[in-house]
Order: C-alpha cells, then structure tokens, then sequence
C-alpha cells in the first residue's frame, strides 16, 4: 500500500509498539488508571459533576463537518479556486472522517468492550463481548478514530501544523481518559485504526489520479 520503503517501516514498527501498547494496556493498565481517576472525580464533587454527563456529539460533528468539507470542495473545484494543497486536505479529510466514524461503529460493535463507565458506575463486567457491543462498545474510542483521522490529514498536506496537531491530539486523549470515558488502550486502539486509515485512504486517492494529487 505504501510505496517508500521507509514508510513501511514506519508503519510496520509503529503498528507492532501499538499492538503492544494496547495489549499491555488491557492487561495491566486500564482498569488501575480507571478506578484511580475515578476515585479523584469522586473526591471533587464539582468535577465529578461536570463530567458525569457530557453529550456526545460526535455524530453530529462527523455529518456537520463532512457536509461543510464536501461542499466548499465542489465549489472550488467548480470554479477554479483555491489550492491543490487545499484540494487535497479537502478531499482526504472528507473522505477520512466519515469511514472513520462508519469503521468505529463497526469496530466498537465487533469487540464488544464494556464501556468504562459501565464498568465502574454500574458495575457491569469487563470483558470483550464479540459481536454484541452495540451500545456499549468503546473499543476503540470513537472521538480518538475521528480526530485523529482528521489530524493526521492535517498532518499530510500541511506539514508545518505537525506539531500543534500532536499536541491537540494528545490532549483529547488525555481528556477521553481523564475523564473515565475511554480506557487508555481505547484511545491507543483509534489513534493507530485512524493513522491506518487515513494512509489507506490516501494511498487510494492518489491512484484515481485526481490532478490536484501530486505524487511525492
């Protein structure tokens, strides 16, 4: 899929450190990081409540964006405006951030992981139910698949925007499990699910030959 030698390497060495991550995560990490973050949240009765029932807007978010994207890129293709380099985020990020969402529903239901909170709120056991994790699935996080996705795209056509991109990216996955919603291996699992992605995605774009793609 990915033709530089020295990109496959990078996926392959990243791809092995986070299967292991996650494997050592589930194993060791997620439930002790849990029930020690819940406890602080309990101990604060002001945070505790501030984050006991945050919405998920993810869906909305996900349609919103990928409209907004798809739209500002067919009128400027229509009229000739604006540049590869916006054409290109355009088309990957509208592209990247809906199968995201569609690939973490799927993923989420086919591993059938007990939601964090379930687990510690309504003391529902932790376990991973194959293919029966529809409404309670959480692995891999979802919000972590989509904005990673989307940042990763940064990431490819806008390369001077690495750094803070990384930076916003580890801060929500910070959140995700500062805030007893995702287990750390969740946040691992969609990170790397949307850097796989969003190299497929753009590996495949680039072979329709969309003259705005130029090969590197």
């Amino acid at each position: 899929m990915i033709k530089k030698p020295s990109d496959r390497y990078f996926l392959t060495t990243l791809s092995l450190g986070a299967i292991l991550t996650i494997l050592v995560g589930i194993l060791f990490l997620d439930q002790p990081i849990a029930v020690g973050i819940m406890r602080i949240l309990r101990s604060n009765s002001l945070l505790h409540s501030a984050t006991a029932t945050i919405p998920d807007t993810l869906l909305y978010l996900a349609c919103i964006g990928t409209t907004v994207m798809w739209l500002v890129y067919f009128i400027l293709r229509r009229h000739n405006w604006g540049s590869d380099e916006l054409l290109q985020f355009l088309q990957l990020a509208g592209t990247a951030v809906p199968v995201s969402f569609l690939l973490k529903a799927a993923l989420q239901f086919a591993f059938g992981r007990t939601n964090t909170r379930f687990w510690l709120i309504n003391n529902m056991p932790l376990r991973f139910d194959w293919f029966h994790g529809a409404g309670i699935g959480c692995f891999p996080s979802g919000h972590m698949t989509v904005f990673t996705a989307f940042g990763v795209t940064i990431w490819y056509v806008y390369p001077r925007y690495r750094r803070p991109t990384a930076l916003l990216l580890i801060l929500l996955g910070m959140a995700l499990i500062m805030t007893d919603y995702h287990f750390l291996s969740d946040v691992i699992a969609g990170a790397w699910v949307a850097l796989l992605l969003v190299h497929g995605i753009r590996y495949l774009l680039k072979r329709c030959g969309a003259n705005h793609w130029i090969e590197e």
